[in-house]
């Protein structure tokens, strides 16, 4: 039997690279988002050809790579280069051109926040073609792996037991320098050289201890200055970034995003729902996981006129504790400004009601309580309430929370695949860039080819090209051919 027999790689063939691609191929959604986008508007570089020296890659050319490298998980400049000499769909969406991987480099350097624009035009977008709700939004975050190894992250405590360490070694080095001494050892010894290493390194991290000491941070990162050692969900801890995303309810489109350097999620909803609101969207509901459970930040969401939706989290009560005298059992009557206890005794405060945190207790009852046992824990001899001046805003967000537990379990499957499908399909579970500023950078393009994939799916990929079209033909209209120029002292165009 024979098989089947491929073309001869001599033989003389008529195509071009439009017959080699896909005709419902991504790379022609990214090609046609990237020709109706006003590059010079959104502060790109190399928007203008130079009228003098050598000739340069255009903005447009270099964003589709860009958009279409972070989209398929290729996201290294030197990577990059090589997919433009033998990706067929990069050679066809750059035309041809072999950018090297230090023109590439540049161009993102260049363009930090320009890149973050081009990933909120494409939101403008999505919103004006009626797939984003705005009604019900879902905020969550992640941990993303720094540029940043773990040794080179020193805390106070890491630091205290180096220096410790190193006084040890100094003086053992010391000792043994003084014995070659007493034999008149004039040469230079590998002692001599230990010590001297020694004293730098020591000198290396008390540096990093006065910094540590000027800053009031608890931690320093030397490759990396605002990466920070973050749990993450394998029970390890490692440098990282904690990357917060605003998702829409209605088709999971990722409205926008926070970088932060603080592990705890606690904070971050306000500071997502005021940057929604200056991208116009006014009225909406939030759903939030326990992380975000946080007093100040719900009476923030309250002052918005906000609907927040938050789980609460599990109160800590002793193993061995029935659950009769759980925290959670004494309930607060807000007329007399008094706790009642399970068995139905009154807990009142003695502290004054401007104060920001209270405590109920009532020593009398307690004292002669037959539950004494079972209810107070450890040394105390009477059991106490405390209520902080949050506690009327969260009993609130409780009651909102169990009206709307059918809502709330939506909060999943709205948030946490699109970070998942960053993480795992886009290989975009860690950064290539320092510092938060360029890591934002990079969090906007890998939530712009989410997005992208995400529109794809919903409208259809004919669908999108026809509107993308539609745009592109306007875009057009509207702007000079290249061919022609305004004479500022006249008032009609002059064709060259």
């Amino acid at each position: 039997m024979r098989y089947i027999k491929g073309t001869d790689r001599t033989q003389l063939t008529y195509w071009t690279a439009e017959d080699l691609i896909s005709e419902e191929s991504m790379v022609r959604v990214i090609n046609k988002f990237i020709d109706i986008s006003d590059l010079s508007k959104l502060g790109f570089t190399r928007t203008k050809p130079s009228e003098t020296g050598r000739l340069g890659y255009s903005a447009k050319a270099l964003s589709k790579l860009y958009v279409y490298g972070y989209e398929n998980g290729i996201r290294s400049s030197r990577k990059l280069e090589k997919e433009t000499k033998r990706n067929i769909e990069v050679m066809w969406l750059m035309e041809g051109l072999t950018p090297d991987y230090k023109t590439i480099a540049e161009f993102r350097r260049e363009n930090i926040r320009p890149l973050q624009k081009l990933f909120r035009e494409f939101v403008k977008l999505c919103r004006s073609w009626e797939i984003i709700g705005g009604e019900l939004i879902a905020n969550d975050g992640s941990k993303f792996k720094a540029s940043n190894n773990k040794k080179s992250n020193y805390s106070r405590k890491k630091l205290d037991d180096r220096l410790r360490r190193l006084d040890e070694k100094i003086e053992a080095y010391m000792a043994k320098l003084d014995e070659e001494d007493s034999h008149d050892n004039a040469t230079e010894t590998t002692a001599q050289q230990g010590l001297m290493e020694l004293l730098k390194r020591k000198e290396l991290y008390e540096e990093y201890m006065a910094h540590l000491n000027a800053s009031g941070e608890n931690e320093i990162s030397t490759v990396d200055p605002d990466a920070r050692l973050m749990g993450n969900n394998r029970g390890g801890v490692e440098m990282s970034f904690n990357v917060q995303s605003a998702v829409d309810g209605k088709y999971d489109i990722i409205l926008d995003y926070d970088v932060s350097t603080n592990p705890s999620d606690q904070g971050q909803m306000g500071i997502m729902s005021k940057k929604l609101i200056r991208k116009g969207f006014r009225k909406f509901t939030m759903l939030a996981d326990k992380g975000y459970y946080n007093g100040k930040d719900l009476q923030k969401m309250k002052q918005l006129r906000l609907k927040a939706i938050v789980a609460k989290q599990k109160p800590s009560n002793p193993k061995d504790q029935p659950k009769q005298f759980h925290k959670e059992q004494f309930k607060y009557d807000k007329a007399t400004d008094s706790y009642r206890c399970p068995i139905g005794e009154m807990m009142i405060s003695t502290s004054k009601k401007t104060a920001d945190r209270r405590v109920y207790k009532n020593k009398s009852v307690c004292r002669n309580c037959p539950h004494a046992s079972e209810c107070i824990g450890g040394k105390a001899k009477h059991r106490t309430v405390t209520r902080n001046k949050y506690a009327d805003i969260c009993d609130e967000a409780d009651r909102q929370f169990k009206e709307n537990l059918p809502l709330y379990n939506l909060r999943q499957q709205i948030v946490e695949h699109p970070f998942g499908t960053v993480k795992h399909t886009m290989n975009g579970g860690y950064f290539l860039l320092r510092t938060r500023r360029k890591v934002r950078c990079e969090v906007a393009l890998l939530f712009l080819g989410y997005n992208l994939k995400r529109a794809v799916k919903v409208l259809g990929f004919k669908d999108i090209m026809a509107k993308l079209h539609s745009l592109f033909c306007c875009f057009s209209f509207f702007r000079l051919p290249e061919h022609f120029y305004v004479a500022r002292s006249f008032n009609f165009i002059f064709s060259i």
